[in-house]
């Protein structure tokens, strides 16, 4: 009998290739994108009546991305991802469904002065800096597309939580929308 051998692929090998791309620029692009791998992400649901401390008990574990009432994007890289569904489960025992969604997942970092611009052509949400702040985050359509955004940092940076089987097209709208900025992809 033959063997078979399973490797992980990144949802966006062969579409993500190294260089800056759009418009010239001089000094640094307008957005970076790179693929962020290594990661876990678990949705997690409180049961009914057990939310009571439910993000104080996630919270210990990892840090929990508020979706809806009593549901939660938690998201782990490194050595804790190997580890995060286990502990979670562990955490929260009967008093919440915890999903693995670490393969149907795929999660883009985009950063730099123009990244607000390029998530306006396709995001509903306003995303000014005094509204949507570093450690906020939201579900939400962008061009189409399933999409929780979480703001990582001033510049501004956010992480893009897509569906793995949608990324190759969320990058195809995300590289044309910032084509006119300059971009490279890290």
């Amino acid at each position: 009998m033959a063997s078979i051998s399973l490797n992980a692929r990144s949802a966006l090998a062969g579409s993500l290739t190294r260089g800056r791309y759009g418009a010239s620029t001089e000094g640094a692009p307008g957005l970076t994108i790179a693929e962020r791998t290594g990661f876990a992400v678990a949705h997690v649901a409180a049961r009914r009546g057990a939310a009571a401390g439910m993000a104080e008990r996630l919270s210990a574990v990892a840090t929990p991305i508020g979706l809806a009432p009593d549901q939660w994007l938690v998201i782990a890289d490194g050595t804790r991802a190997q580890r995060l569904v286990a502990e979670l489960s562990s955490a929260l025992g009967d008093s919440a469904a915890v999903i693995d969604l670490s393969c149907a997942k795929t999660i883009m970092r985009i950063s730099g002065p123009r990244a607000r611009d390029v998530l306006a052509k396709g995001c509903p949400l306003d995303l000014d800096g005094r509204v949507f702040r570093p450690g906020d985050a939201a579900t939400t359509h962008v061009a189409h597309i399933g999409c929780t955004i979480l703001q990582v940092g001033d510049e501004p940076s956010y992480d893009l939580i897509v569906p793995r089987s949608l990324a190759s097209s969320f990058l195809a709208w995300l590289t044309a929308s910032a084509a006119e900025y300059g971009y490279e992809v890290a």
